[in-house]
């Protein structure tokens, strides 16, 4: 049984997480707003629709950039003062993006949104395994990883219906920084200081410190976990931005339906995702990985694969977007088991980079395997899934090298460098 970094009279772990969920919320909803603010973004202030590919990659490359940054430095300050820092950038840089004139202006705010939300996220995953033991942790992981649901319930329908109105996309962003910057301050207030990993990060010099982060990196458990997170994200992208031209090109659910696999999936995420971390919890993350990769086998077959639809589209395409969240809080709560308490915030910062850039690389790569048909119909998702489902039974792989690595560390004498 491992110990949380708890002070004396602070809040309850079920407390911190929430706060640690509401803020998670607010990452994932800015992350989330911009797909359907696209096409009003365009109208407004002109570009490509192409360029609105761009705005993705430029906050996912700033976020990748931020977080290895941010990672050397990150663990010796109080946690409550770092996430303070980054919450500030994030929600100026947000707002900044309501009162762009261009493309370009856009893309740079987005960019600076981008760079604050990798070490914001390595923050959020670092202080809730402080806070909570390895034995609950998995449950804790899941229910940030599963605002992103809550994103996909709420974010779309409502930067929907501001960006229907004049200017309404600015009011989006307007309305996210403000609202977001609220919940994100009253979090930073609310969990207190939190100190307790300073002690034996600050013993070393920062040259050292420096030294330590790059053998973090360079360590085993550290890129079993890197490629564990990194084939999660590549095939989440692989398969989500292109979900929307599937759906209105290739069946028959049009943009009403469109809306009801994005609303059934965060409404379906919101039960399951937490499901899935109290199963990691109770019989460990191997089989619960196993099982989802087999589940994710089915759904992906029977979206993509099959000659003929097994299942009405709407659901089974809900449930492609429920099983990358499952997927991503198997492989985000496992790696949290790799780093020290005086390592957290460092490990998470990098995974964060490796998830922004696992995800900017599948988004790239799938516009290599499709193609439009005569008929108007997306080609190629049969080829998209198949890489997909090839990285889903990864998971389980690199899960039992790593348990078999942890254990093996765990073993072995502690030497000091």
């Amino acid at each position: 049984m491992t110990r949380a970094l708890l002070p004396p009279r602070s809040l309850s772990e079920r407390a911190v997480v929430t706060l640690l969920a509401a803020a998670a919320f607010v990452v994932a909803l800015n992350a989330t707003v911009m797909f359907p603010l696209g096409p009003f973004v365009v109208a407004e202030i002109g570009g490509k629709v192409d360029a609105l590919g761009y705005l993705g990659a430029a906050y996912s490359f700033a976020a990748a950039v931020g977080g290895f940054a941010a990672s050397f430095v990150l663990d010796r300050f109080d946690r409550r003062t770092a996430l303070a820092g980054c919450v500030c950038v994030f929600t100026v840089a947000t707002g900044a993006g309501a009162l762009a004139q261009d493309m370009t202006s856009l893309m740079a705010a987005r960019a600076a949104a981008g760079i604050a939300a990798g070490p914001l996220w390595g923050l959020l995953v670092a202080i809730a395994s402080d806070v909570v033991p390895m034995e609950r942790r998995g449950f804790a992981i899941s229910r940030l990883v599963g605002t992103y649901g809550l994103a996909l319930v709420v974010g779309l329908p409502l930067g929907t219906l501001l960006a229907a109105m004049p200017g309404g996309w600015r009011w989006a962003l307007a309305v996210l920084a403000i609202g977001g910057g609220a919940i994100s301050v009253v979090t930073v207030v609310a969990i207190g200081p939190r100190r307790e990993h300073l002690a034996e990060a600050q013993a070393r010099p920062l040259s050292r410190a420096w030294r330590g982060v790059l053998r973090l990196m360079a360590g085993q458990p550290s890129l079993i976990a890197f490629l564990l997170i990194a084939a999660s994200s590549f095939s989440a992208l692989l398969v989500s931005p292109n979900l929307p031209v599937f759906v209105m090109r290739n069946t028959a659910l049009g943009p009403i339906g469109l809306s009801g696999v994005y609303l059934l999936g965060g409404l379906m995420a919101l039960a399951v995702v937490p499901l899935a971390g109290r199963a990691i919890d109770r019989i460990g993350a191997l089989p619960v990985a196993t099982g989802a990769a087999v589940v994710t086998t089915v759904v992906l077959g029977a979206a993509f694969l099959a000659a003929a639809p097994l299942l009405p589209a709407l659901p089974i395409l809900a449930m492609v977007l429920v099983m990358q969240l499952v997927r991503s809080s198997i492989t985000q709560g496992s790696a949290t088991r790799v780093p020290l308490p005086a390592e957290r915030a460092a490990f998470q910062s990098l995974a964060a980079a490796v998830t922004n850039l696992a995800q900017a690389l599948g988004a790239g790569t799938a516009p290599l395997l499709l193609s439009i048909r005569p008929d108007g119909r997306l080609a190629g998702m049969d080829l998209v899934a198949w890489y997909a489902i090839a990285a889903s039974w990864t998971a389980p792989l690199l899960l039992m090298r790593l348990e078999t690595v942890l254990r093996r560390r765990a073993a072995a004498p502690v030497v000091e460098g």
